[in-house]
């Protein structure tokens, strides 16, 4: 048994990848920070190498620590069916739940208010753009995630629809392209602007990135300051902002959204708060009074040049 790796210390492991911290980690798990470890010690020996380099304010992990985690993350997953199986699922698990940048200031609330009085279940949201949502669900870093569909085999989809695809700008600043081009604010390595920077291409019309972040609120402020356009989903348009209606500018095609799973989500055992998840991050349906609020935010069209 000396190949064998306890489960104890994959829960040490991951709840440490978490935290950052091995104090904290021991006291989410109830156990002394020696007893933690030496938990990580062992499974260290186990691994063949260090799992955690030490940083200034806690730890992160190693190289070989990131793909453990990966595979930690599957195994305690797996764990938790089996012992579902025979009637002693863990009680109060937490269940991290994904949503794409775009869409939290539209879905939070609904979530929030959907998910919090399901029995024996804790979630934690998780935050981030369609790439590293991807990453963070084949990781098991991620158990629920809303997000814009890639172009890779669509595997765990629970899901689907369209969601209107649309410019934005600033109501208050008139943008002119003095070369010509379309002045692009972008987010770095964004699905959402491939789709929009492929249509321009496609038609031959000329763009600049005038500004790019990953940050989304920085976005919103490049736009509301007139440096440039954006495309977004129409139903997350922050109050600030408009729908563009430039006759210079595309129509954009929809966009494919989902909700996915992990690889080993029990999704039948957690079918409540599926359920609550997708109905509470779905578009309204057509006369809801939130499926108008973008409408009322429209910019009068604008001539080239004028």
């Amino acid at each position: 048994l000396r190949d064998s790796i306890p489960i104890s210390g994959l829960r040490a492991f991951v709840a440490i990848s978490e935290l950052g911290s091995f104090t904290k980690a021991a006291e989410q798990l109830n156990l002394t920070q020696p007893a933690v470890s030496l938990q990580i010690k062992q499974l260290e020996r186990l691994m063949g190498g260090d799992l955690f380099i030490k940083k200034k304010t806690g730890v992160a992990l190693s190289d070989l620590g990131t793909t453990v985690d990966r595979l930690a993350r599957r195994i305690l997953s797996l764990n938790n069916q089996l012992i579902g199986i025979a009637g002693r699922a863990p009680q109060h698990e937490t269940v991290h739940l994904g949503i794409q940048c775009c869409f939290a200031q539209t879905v939070l609330p609904h979530v929030f208010r959907e998910c919090r009085n399901l029995d024996n279940v804790l979630y934690k949201f998780v935050c981030a753009h369609t790439v590293e949502l991807a990453e963070k669900l084949k990781s098991g870093f991620v158990d629920l995630s809303l997000m814009i569909e890639n172009k890779e085999p669509r595997r765990n989809l629970l899901a689907e629809w369209n969601e209107k695809f649309v410019w934005i700008c600033s109501p208050h600043h008139r943008i002119l392209a003095d070369d010509g081009s379309i002045p692009f604010v972008g987010r770095q390595d964004g699905a959402i602007d491939r789709a929009a920077t492929e249509v321009l291409d496609e038609r031959g019309i000329p763009y600049r990135i005038v500004f790019s972040a990953t940050d989304i609120v920085c976005m919103y402020a490049a736009v509301e300051a007139g440096i440039g356009f954006m495309s977004m989903p129409l139903r997350t348009i922050p109050k600030s902002l408009a729908v563009a209606k430039e006759r210079y500018l595309p129509k954009l095609p929809d966009l494919r959204v989902g909700v996915y799973c992990t690889e080993g989500f029990d999704v039948v055992r957690h079918q409540p708060l599926v359920d609550a998840f997708i109905s509470a991050v779905r578009p309204p349906k057509p006369g809801d009074e939130s499926s108008d609020l973008s409408a009322l935010r429209q910019a009068e069209p604008e001539e080239v040049g004028s």
